[in-house]
């Protein structure tokens, strides 16, 4: 996950909640579209991206069933 540092790791501050409500995932990348990303934005910042995307999808799939299942409003 990616960090505040400028190394991308060291500050242990991250964004990752407790275990527990969170499932595995399985994410297929294009092979394509990340080596065009690799070679147009360099390694470092493909891996950051995919990493906040990624994350990003898993708050979402986990808000949509805090939703659905009534334990948290939809504007939260």
């Amino acid at each position: 996950m990616a960090r505040d540092t400028p190394s991308g790791r060291g500050s242990g501050r991250g964004r990752r909640r407790p275990g527990p409500d969170r499932r595995p995932f399985t994410f297929v990348l294009d092979p394509d579209l990340v080596e065009r990303a690799r070679r147009e934005v360099g390694e470092h910042d493909v891996v950051r991206s995919i990493e906040a995307a990624l994350a990003a999808a898993i708050d979402y799939h986990l808000w949509v069933r805090e939703v659905s299942r009534g334990s948290r409003d939809v504007m939260s």
